[in-house]
């Protein structure tokens, strides 16, 4: 079965509820209140089945204090019933609820001129001209005019066969690659039952029994039972009246303008970017700055403007801005909203999200909001790949892709596809799959040449760079947890070489002018010659005629490479001297020696041989004992 959903508009006593109830027999002024006084004050729901085609009716206040509740019950309109009294013609809330519905992207509906039966032909022919004349130049101006009477049931069968008419031509919701979503209008227990939220289904289906999120607080449930206009249901689709009995939550922790969804990688915000326009009869432009009141789904929320893509906007023309929501609210690139002022209160904006994640602009780029892709399924491709660019080397995932869309991630996959084998993108294996443009990675890839150009400059001999360092020089902070996938993109680009955790130029294990690459061998046999009498480094750079700083450079690279060895942070010794002492332990052909002994067996002063001894140590050539005297490990076999 199909499902549309219509929902009323109008000025308040106009004769909306009247005239559901005789289209459908369901009165849907449910409350002691609306009864008593005769007008609606909550939302309605009504419906009425033709074939395999069911029409769903939200009826709303017609109140002027009462706008944000009609708005709540518009979000889930696929077309509207604007209902205007023959005998009272148009009044404000007649205009104010004709915008609210087109802002809200509802493409058209039907007019019902009610009262017919209070008036005589000519009022309502002026009437008719008068409602001609306020729909012309909007998406309603097609929209047929009935004259009906819900007292005498004048015109009913008409307005029936008109609504019927059109509800055949809509296109069903677009719903593939969606999670289910619905946006609460109403929050209630019922005893013996428990919790019942209702909302019109916007996406996806639902059955018994699934695990449900309800954003933005991010509160676990499942959804015990599902009822459409109280029939039991094992399965709900998109367009349909549903009413959730969700197991887990407490009413307390609900409230009308909650979404209800089936869990995924969705994100509440507090930041959204949207395309808006200022109505021809807002009272005055719109600027940065500006106290804002959003209208989003079935919530309501304060705002403020903190940037426009146009220095301000002027009533009748649009434009990209950014709002800073007093509280977050889960959005996604096409939900449609409205904005009205605090004070005095009246309907002057609205607007169609494109980015609910965007980071706030700085000032002077706020032009640049304009070039903003569009959010249609045709464009994802330049979307996505507007989203993988700002995001830089951090590379979003495909999850943060698809929660941003609204999709599930296997939606985005033919769109990422294209962008692959355009060779735009590149696939980061990392867990989860991270995506970056490939223009970024060749742009690192060239401040990676000067940047390790900028750091080796003036030094003859160095080890390199410590990676770390070069990554955190390189990258953005975001990025730096995939340094190490990075580094290793850029040596298997032939930019740099990584060595014992440093960075070097690429073809090498170090960075070696010809003057330095001589000066290394003759420190290098310097310290070969000194045995264990081994120089300073400042002690080997006067010897050898050369400069303190380079001197000590070639040291920590002959130590890096093993060449050297650094004893207690200060003595170097040739590697090969201290392996020519090992052996002359193993040749000694003593099981234990004591320090004295060692200090005249091999010359040494105590201030060079404990470093020395400790250094055996930790090659495994002796133990030292409780006593201070070294066994030698291995004697005997």
């Amino acid at each position: 079965m199909r499902h549309v959903v219509f929902g009323t508009a109008g000025h308040i006593d106009h004769g909306k509820t009247t005239l559901v109830r005789a289209l459908t027999g369901i009165d849907c002024d449910r409350l002691p209140e609306e009864k008593a006084r005769g007008i609606t004050i909550e939302l309605g729901f009504a419906h009425l089945e033709h074939g395999d085609l069911q029409l769903h009716f939200v009826d709303v206040p017609g109140h002027e204090r009462l706008v944000h509740t009609m708005i709540a019950g518009a979000a889930g309109m696929d077309l509207a019933l604007l209902v205007v009294a023959a005998d009272e013609g148009i009044k404000p809330q007649t205009q104010e609820h004709l915008e609210v519905i087109r802002l809200m992207g509802v493409p058209a509906g039907a007019v019902a001129l009610t009262k017919v039966d209070l008036v005589d032909e000519e009022l309502v022919e002026l009437a008719a001209a008068e409602v001609a004349e306020l729909l012309a130049g909007t998406s309603f101006a097609e929209a047929p005019v009935v004259p009906v009477s819900a007292q005498t049931g004048a015109g009913l069968d008409e307005l029936r066969r008109v609504m019927v008419e059109q509800a055949e031509r809509v296109r069903p919701r677009e719903s593939s690659g969606r999670p289910f979503r619905l946006a609460v209008d109403r929050v209630f227990t019922l005893v013996g039952v428990g919790t019942v939220v209702t909302g019109t289904s916007l996406w996806g289906s639902l059955a018994v029994g699934q695990e449900v999120v309800v954003l933005p607080d991010g509160v676990q449930a499942r959804a015990r039972r599902l009822h459409v206009h109280g029939v039991e249901r094992k399965r709900v689709e998109a367009g349909e009246r549903v009413a959730i009995n969700l197991a887990g939550v407490a009413r307390e922790r609900l409230r009308r303008g909650d979404q209800v969804v089936t869990p995924g990688p969705w994100r509440p915000t507090r930041l959204v970017t949207l395309r808006l326009e200022l109505l021809a009869e807002a009272p005055h432009p719109l600027d940065e700055g500006a106290e804002v009141e959003v209208h989003a789904m079935a919530s309501r929320v304060e705002a403020r403007v903190e940037r426009l893509s146009s220095p301000t906007l002027e009533p009748g023309s649009s434009a990209v801005a950014q709002l800073t929501l007093s509280e977050p609210v889960a959005l996604f690139p096409g939900d449609r909203v409205v904005l009205r002022r605090p004070s005095p209160v009246n309907t002057f904006a609205g607007g169609v999200v494109l980015d609910p994640h965007l980071p706030r602009l700085r000032r002077r780029l706020s032009a640049t909001l304009a070039d903003l892709p569009a959010s249609s399924r045709a464009a994802w491709p330049e979307l996505l790949g507007s989203w993988i660019d700002r995001a830089g080397l951090a590379g979003p995932s495909v999850d943060d892709l698809a929660g941003r869309l609204g999709v599930v991630p296997d939606a985005i996959e033919p769109s990422l596809g294209r962008l692959l084998a355009e060779g735009r993108i590149r696939v980061l294996q990392t867990q989860p799959r991270r995506l970056v443009l490939e223009r970024a990675i060749t742009e690192l890839a060239t401040a990676a040449r000067i940047e390790l150009e900028r750091r080796l400059e003036g030094e003859e001999v160095s080890a390199g760079v410590p990676a770390r360092d070069f990554a955190a020089a390189l990258l953005p902070r975001a990025a730096l947890p995939l340094s190490g996938l990075y580094l290793e993109e850029l040596r298997g680009r032939g930019v740099l070489e990584l060595t014992s955790g440093r960075v070097v130029p690429a073809g090498s294990d170090q960075h070696m002018t010809e003057s330095g690459e001589a000066l290394t061998r003759r420190v290098e046999a310097l310290y070969r010659e000194s045995g264990l009498n081994p120089p300073s480094p400042g002690e080997a750079a006067e010897s050898l005629a050369a400069k303190a700083a380079t001197v000590e450079g070639i040291c920590k690279f002959l130590v890096t490479r093993g060449r050297l060895v650094r004893l207690e942070g200060k003595f170097l010794i040739h590697r090969a001297v201290l392996d020519e002492v090992a052996r002359g332990i193993k040749d000694w052909n003593l099981p234990a020696f004591e320090v004295g002994q060692f200090k005249e067996r091999f010359d040494l002063t105590r201030k060079l041989a404990i470093p020395i001894l400790e250094w055996l140590d930790s090659q495994r050539v002796t133990v030292r004992l409780p006593t201070g005297a070294r066994k030698v490990l291995g004697h005997g076999r």
